[in-house]
């Protein structure tokens, strides 16, 4: 990009897991906004579902499909993330491939792991209606931890293949263990990301996933290492 300085951040070069996603996403910047594109269009039938009038049915429809595709959509994007870490040139080919060996992999690990999240968003829900002050706060305090811990999801999920979900989940309490003061400081950094997302709803649609996937990647690759 003739607009990037290129005395600015090499990949090589930096060791922070937020300023290495930085130096990837500059070097193919303009590959990874058609991939952050692709993850975006799956919203595409949800945000329709909720803003435009129709018939329940096709809500619902319209609802299940985005919740359903965001889940392999996700699994590519860690998956092509870790391919460009290895400084692997991103193209259709790649893309493709990583499509073929993630998409199931991310329905029998990702989706039971962010399945978590609905389920304990019921829960306080429920326990709030019935006024359980207890079982509500615990549970809201359970979906701050997995929030946490879901920051190494996406590189368990990109190189340890072994692992089944409760794998992943039990190891990600092992790395935020490990690490815990880097951990919470890539959450904080990933919760600005995002809320400049939500605010820019552009950012959103052009790079935000694909820098919080980066993130993640970053961030356990910096960890087992460290």
């Amino acid at each position: 990009m003739s607009f990037f300085d290129d005395s600015g951040p090499r990949p090589e070069e930096e060791r922070s897991p937020v300023w290495r996603s930085f130096a990837l996403v500059k070097d193919q910047l303009e590959r990874l906004i058609l991939v952050n594109l692709l993850w975006a269009l799956q919203c595409a039938p949800l945000i329709a579902a909720w803003v435009f009038e129709m018939p329940p049915w096709l809500r619902l429809l319209l609802t299940l499909y985005s919740v359903v595709a965001l889940i392999p959509a996700t699994g590519l994007l860690f998956g092509l993330t870790e391919q460009l870490s290895q400084g692997v040139p991103l193209d259709k080919d790649l893309v493709l491939d990583c499509l073929k060996e993630t998409w199931k992999p991310s329905l029998f690990k990702l989706l039971p792991l962010y399945s978590l999240f609905g389920l304990l968003g019921w829960a306080a829900y429920a326990s709030g209606q019935q006024g359980w002050l207890l079982p509500d706060a615990l549970a809201r305090l359970l979906v701050l931890l997995l929030a946490v811990v879901s920051l190494y999801w996406g590189g368990l999920f990109a190189l340890r293949e072994d692992l089944a979900f409760t794998g992943m989940l039990a190891q990600s309490v092992r790395l935020f263990w490990r690490r815990p003061g880097r951990t919470l400081v890539m959450a904080l950094v990933s919760l600005l990301t995002l809320l400049l997302g939500v605010v820019s709803i552009a950012g959103f649609f052009l790079i935000v996933p694909v820098l919080l996937a980066l993130y993640q990647v970053q961030l356990y690759h910096s960890v087992v290492k460290g």
